[in-house]
């Protein structure tokens, strides 16, 4: 016996003879419907719930303009800019670059408004508010000298019969300055580091100390017309490190340090292997 609704016409529920339910062809359909909708929906629910929030893997660097170094007109942001940027690749972040004066993004990425700041020297004032990467470059302090005047030294106070030029209010090391200092050694100050090698190239200076990389990308870009009369003495008279900073107050800051750390430490081993 079937028990049928008082409205047998609009019935979509029935009982067999069994007691089963069933459903009416017109109900059974769109149920069917429904339940491919769900099944097809399924993997993307899933994958929407497995992908991690794109934010979560954005990383986000305030730098100063350190050409050739890092710089936001150079190609991939300078050699650098280069490295931190494979470094978290490989371990699925993106990064983005923000370029602003030095001390700014200092002071905002030690505010937390950035997730690290690049490239920076080791002191012990900033080992307060940041956690320091693994050395990113070296920085290679050399004397040019011009090719048709060889020169040579073994120490700083080789230097004295030479005129040497530099920038105003820099440093050279504790060791050359304290020479300047003292007046032992002598030396010509200008505002542009690329004026400097130009008096090298003419002969109005005799030697110039600065960092290797910098000194032939300012010959390069700035004075091409002199590059070939101009060198560099093999020995380094100063050499530094240089790190990627992350503010200890940042939320994710030691997750991002050892990611970038675990790229450079890799790296470092396959280079000891070569």
């Amino acid at each position: 016996m079937t028990v049928r609704s008082a409205h047998t016409h609009h019935s979509k529920i029935k009982l067999n003879h069994q007691g089963i339910f069933m459903l009416s062809n017109g109900y059974l359909k769109r149920y069917l419907r429904y339940c491919l909708l769900i099944i097809g929906l399924g993997p993307t629910l899933l994958y929407a719930q497995s992908v991690p929030n794109t934010e979560d893997k954005l990383v986000r660097i305030a730098s100063g303009e350190w050409p050739p170094f890092i710089g936001s007109d150079l190609p991939n942001y300078g050699f650098v800019g280069e490295i931190i940027t494979q470094a978290f690749a490989k371990q699925g972040y993106q990064v983005e670059f923000q370029f602003l004066p030095w001390a700014r993004a200092y002071a905002e990425t030690q505010r937390g408004l950035y997730d690290a700041t690049a490239i920076w020297m080791h002191s012990a004032e900033r080992e307060v508010d940041f956690f320091y990467s693994l050395p990113v470059s070296q920085e290679e302090f050399v004397f040019f000298y011009a090719v048709k005047k060889p020169f040579d030294w073994n120490t700083l106070t080789d230097l004295a019969p030479y005129k040497l030029g530099g920038v105003l209010t820099y440093s050279y090391g504790k060791e050359l300055d304290a020479l300047l200092d003292s007046g032992v050694l002598t030396m010509e100050r200008d505002g542009l580091a690329a004026k400097n090698l130009e008096k090298l190239a003419k002969g109005r200076v005799d030697v110039v100390p600065e960092e290797k990389h910098i000194g032939y990308y300012l010959i390069n870009q700035q004075i091409p017309h002199l590059q070939d009369l101009i060198t560099h003495h093999p020995t380094p008279f100063l050499t530094n490190s240089n790190y990627l900073l992350f503010p200890k107050q940042g939320a994710r800051s030691q997750e991002l340090l050892d990611a970038f750390n675990h790229y450079l430490a890799q790296t470092q081993k396959k280079k000891k292997k070569q």
